[in-house]
């Protein structure tokens, strides 16, 4: 806590006496200077020694437990370093730094569950945590819960980027609609003009099958904002659902020349478009001229990018174009926090061999979204392709340590570490990591 805070990430924690070791001995002072000195250059195991010295002296000190987990973590002794978070707990159970890293601990255990109790604890102390409070109920499947935290801490913090965000995920990966579709009613009786909140419902509609719902739901939206930009969106979606391929162009086109529409919203109509083009191969060279994206990917298939990144359920949708990454690459100027938009992004930068691109992207969003293993494995590969190897072995370790049930990517990131410790050598950790990958995908 006197080092450098590993896991402190969405919030700036409140300074807490836990880090007070006035009234210690000169020889305490030094050993526990002498650990924070290690742990800074990475000694972590000599900085345990110092840190256990300490606790013989003094075992009531909350810091000790603290400094001790940090290093556990770090060498990833993840159950000794909760069971010491714990320890510092007992002594000082309001200490918002010990509670978060404890939260972090529990989230790279995927002991989910547990991580919720900390965090409604994070929340009474402090409700800027009930944004992490939400975020934590999307891992077990608790979306309704989810949605009601975040409305809680809309109304405390009014609007946020990060927080539609995230309302849109749940949106999204929830199955039972129902607690969504009671969320976005509560916005549209709020602001009965939420052009955005129209369209969700009526996605949702769509997909359930429900169209006597999206033709109440049209007309509702009509009636409430009659001169609304969405109604054209709408439109659009109506000639794609009806395969009216000619007017689907002429709207399509309408909205990608009108400034009335974000980057966002021109973005899905171009990729609705690529979709339709998949499903109607027949119609590949109408919908060319319409989308007038006419530069096409110098690589023939997917195989060489399957290949570097070693995730084989990674597809390019068929069609796409540097046009498409260009447009994909201009959205992110103006919504720089959605993070599908980043992967689709990367992705394509990749693809199309934007490897500087890639690199600065990847880092700024690795910033953002410190949790999402998928952003080490594309850290990592581009790193190896810059023969910075020890770096990129890093950067797949970590990206292991957030893995949650996606098998495909802890098989790649094993994968890419064994080719990683191949290249600089060390065929016992190469073999070991291989052997890691290949066991995954016997079983997948």
């Amino acid at each position: 806590m006197l080092g450098n805070f590993c896991f402190a990430q969405e919030e700036t924690l409140v300074a807490s006496n836990v880090n007070d070791i006035s009234g210690t001995s000169k020889i305490f002072k030094e050993h526990f200077f002498d650990a924070l000195s290690d742990r800074s250059v990475g000694k972590y195991e000599k900085a345990i020694i110092s840190i256990n010295t300490c606790i013989d002296m003094q075992n009531k000190m909350p810091v000790l437990y603290y400094e001790l987990a940090q290093n556990e973590i770090a060498l990833r002794f993840y159950k000794s370093a909760k069971e010491n978070l714990n320890k510092a707990l007992a002594i000082t159970p309001n200490s918002e730094e010990i509670l978060e890293s404890l939260s972090r601990v529990h989230f790279i255990l995927q002991e989910f569950d547990k991580r919720i109790l900390v965090l409604q604890k994070m929340s009474n102390l402090n409700s800027k945590y009930k944004y992490n409070l939400a975020n934590a109920y999307r891992y077990t499947q608790k979306y309704g819960e989810a949605l009601k935290i975040l409305r809680d801490y809309q109304k405390e913090y009014s609007y946020d980027q990060r927080t539609d965000s995230l309302r849109n995920q749940l949106y999204v990966i929830s199955k039972d609609k129902q607690p969504v579709i009671e969320d976005i009613e509560k916005s549209l009786t709020k602001n009965p003009k939420n052009e955005n909140a129209y369209v969700q419902l009526i996605n949702i509609y769509k997909k359930e099958k429900q169209e006597n719902k999206v033709i109440a739901t049209i007309k509702r939206f009509k009636e409430a904002v009659p001169k609304a930009p969405m109604l054209k969106y709408i439109n659009f979606q109506q000639c794609i659902d009806q395969g009216d391929l000619e007017k689907a162009s002429i709207v399509m086109k309408e909205i990608t020349k009108s400034n009335a529409f974000n980057k966002q919203v021109k973005s899905q109509v171009l990729t609705d478009f690529n979709k339709y083009r998949k499903k109607h191969l027949n119609n590949t060279q109408k919908i060319s001229e319409a989308t007038a994206l006419k530069t096409t990917a110098k690589n023939p298939s997917n195989i060489k990018l399957e290949n570097m990144l070693k995730l084989p359920l990674l597809t390019i949708t068929e069609g796409a174009t540097e046009g498409l990454l260009e447009t994909y690459q201009k959205n992110l100027e103006s919504n720089t926090s959605n993070y599908n938009l980043i992967k689709n992004t990367l992705v394509l930068q990749l693809y199309f061999e934007r490897w500087n691109n890639a690199s600065t992207l990847v880092t700024t969003a690795i910033k953002k979204y410190p949790s999402q293993p998928f952003l080490y494995l594309i850290k990592g590969v581009l790193l190896t392709k810059e023969n910075k190897e020890a770096k990129a072995i890093n950067n797949f370790k970590e990206g292991l340590d957030y893995i949650v049930d996606n098998a495909f990517l802890e098989r790649a990131l094993y994968l890419n570490l064994a080719k990683a410790y191949t290249v600089i050598g060390d065929t016992e950790k190469a073999k070991k990591y291989k052997n890691k990958g290949d066991k995954i995908e016997a079983t997948n």
